[in-house]
C-alpha cells in the first residue's frame, strides 16, 4: 500500500510540467515600465514646476510688503501704526521661519530613514529660511535712528513789566522722534536676541551631530544627512553674525510718512497679505510632500527595471 501511494505521488510529481521562463514576457514587462517610468517623471516635472511656480508667488508677494513697510516711517499724524504694522509684519515674517523649519525638521527625519532624494532639498528650505530671516533684519533696520531734534520750540512771547517772557512747548516733531527711537530699540533688541538665540542653537547642533557621527554608528543614509548639516552650520553661523550686526544699525533710510488713513490702509494690506500667504505656504507644502512622494515612487521603479534588465542579460540565452 505505501509502495502503490508513493508510486502514485512520484507519478504525479513528474507529471507536473515545469514552468518555463517566458522571456517575451519578461522583455515586455521592461517595455511596460519604460513607459510608466517615463509617465511618472513627466508628472513629476509637472509639479516640480508647480512647485517653483507658488514659491515664487510666496516670495515676491513677501518681498513687495517688505519693501513697502520698510520706506515708511510713522508720521506726526499716525503716530506709532507704521510701527506696530512693521513689529506685526517681523511677528509673520519669524512665524513663517519657524513653520519653514518645522518642515525641514520632518524632511531631514524621512532622510535619515533612507528618503536620499529628499537630501537636496534641504538646502532649499535653508535657502527660504536665510531670505526671510534677512527681511526680518531688513523691517527692523528700517525703524528710524535716534535724531537729534530740538525739544523745545515757541509759541511766541510778551513783555510784563519790561522783561520779554517767551512762551515754549515740547515740539510734537520731538516727540515723534522719541516714540521712533523707543519703537525701533524694542524691536532691534528683540530681534539680535532671537538671532543670539539661532546662534547658540547651531552651535549646539554642531556639537551633537559631531557627536552622533563619532559614537553612535549611524546608517549610510543619516551619515550623509549628517555631513550635510556640518557642511552648513558655519555658514548659516556667519549669516547670522552678520544679521546681528546689520539689525544693530539702523538705515534710517524710510522717507514715506502717510497719513494716518494711509497706515490704516497699509495695516489692511498686510492682514490681506497673511491670509494669502497661509494659503500659498500649506499649498506649497502639500505639493512638496506629493513631490517627494511620486520622486521615491519614481526612484523605486527605476532601480525595478535596472534588476529587470540585469536579469535578462544574465539569464536570456544568446542569440546568433
Amino acid at each position: 500500500m505505501t509502495a502503490v501511494l508513493f508510486s502514485t505521488l512520484f507519478g504525479m510529481v513528474l507529471a507536473e510540467p515545469v514552468p518555463m521562463i517566458d522571456l517575451e514576457t519578461r522583455r515586455a514587462s521592461i517595455v511596460n515600465l519604460e513607459a510608466q517610468i517615463q509617465q511618472r517623471e513627466a508628472r513629476l516635472l509637472e509639479v516640480g514646476e508647480d512647485i517653483k511656480s507658488i514659491d515664487g508667488r510666496i516670495q515676491k508677494r513677501i518681498d513687495s510688503v517688505v519693501k513697502l513697510l520698510a520706506d515708511t516711517r510713522d508720521s506726526q499724524d499716525s503716530k506709532t501704526r507704521i510701527s506696530q504694522i512693521k513689529q506685526d509684519a517681523i511677528t509673520g515674517l519669524r512665524r513663517a521661519i519657524d513653520v519653514y523649519a518645522s518642515k525641514r525638521k520632518e524632511v531631514a527625519e524621512r532622510v535619515k530613514m533612507g528618503d536620499d532624494p529628499a537630501l537636496g532639498d534641504l538646502k532649499k528650505f535653508d535657502a527660504r529660511i536665510s531670505t526671510l530671516v534677512a527681511q526680518v533684519v531688513e523691517l527692523s533696520k528700517s525703524f528710524p535712528a535716534h535724531e537729534d531734534v530740538k525739544k523745545y520750540e515757541s509759541e511766541g512771547g510778551d513783555y510784563w513789566h519790561g522783561y520779554y517772557h517767551e512762551n515754549t512747548r515740547i515740539s510734537e516733531e520731538w516727540k515723534q522722534s522719541r516714540r521712533d527711537h523707543s519703537q525701533g530699540k524694542v524691536q532691534r533688541d528683540e530681534v539680535s536676541a532671537a538671532i543670539r538665540e539661532g546662534i547658540d542653537r547651531l552651535d549646539q547642533r554642531r556639537r551633537a551631530l559631531k557627536d552622533l557621527l563619532e559614537k553612535r554608528n549611524p546608517s549610510e543614509s543619516a551619515r550623509k544627512l549628517y555631513n550635510q548639516e556640518l557642511g552648513q552650520i558655519d555658514a548659516q553661523i556667519e549669516n547670522l553674525k552678520s544679521d546681528l550686526v546689520e539689525v544693530s544699525q539702523p538705515s534710517g533710510g524710510a522717507t514715506r510718512t502717510p497719513s494716518l488713513d494711509e497706515a490704516v490702509d497699509m495695516g489692511q494690506l498686510l492682514e490681506d497679505t497673511r491670509k494669502d500667504l497661509r494659503a500659498d505656504v500649506s499649498e506649497l507644502f502639500r505639493l512638496y510632500d506629493s513631490f517627494d512622494k511620486e520622486r521615491f515612487r519614481v526612484n523605486e521603479m527605476r532601480e525595478n527595471l535596472a534588476a529587470r534588465r540585469k536579469w535578462l542579460e544574465t539569464n536570456a540565452p544568446e542569440t546568433d
